[in-house]
């Protein structure tokens, strides 16, 4: 038995095929400013033409960042994008971004 939402449930009671439909799709290249999170506290923005790779670069052992989810805003332009990420350092001051 697993805990799923703080209720305990049984393994045959998954609906894959739910799950399976509910899945967000990988998108190649995911351009855009990226925000690493830590319970409710913002700890990183960074910004990438890939966003998952760069997130996964964070995810390394010798990584010295802690977040438990990431969301990313789509920004193809590569100037846009630097400026929207220094912007939400400045604003946030995340804990692992150096200002």
């Amino acid at each position: 038995m697993s805990q799923i939402g703080g209720d305990a449930m049984d393994s045959d009671q998954l609906d894959i095929e739910q799950l399976r439909k509910d899945a967000t799709r990988l998108r190649g290249a995911c351009s855009g400013v990226y925000l690493l999170f830590s319970e409710e506290e913002l700890v990183y923005v960074g910004e990438g033409w890939n966003c998952l790779l760069r997130v996964a670069e964070h995810t390394r052992r010798n990584s010295n960042k802690a977040f438990l989810s990431w969301n990313f805003i789509p920004i193809n332009d590569e100037q846009e994008r630097k400026i929207f990420e220094r912007d939400l350092r400045r604003q946030h001051r995340p804990l692992y971004n150096k200002i």
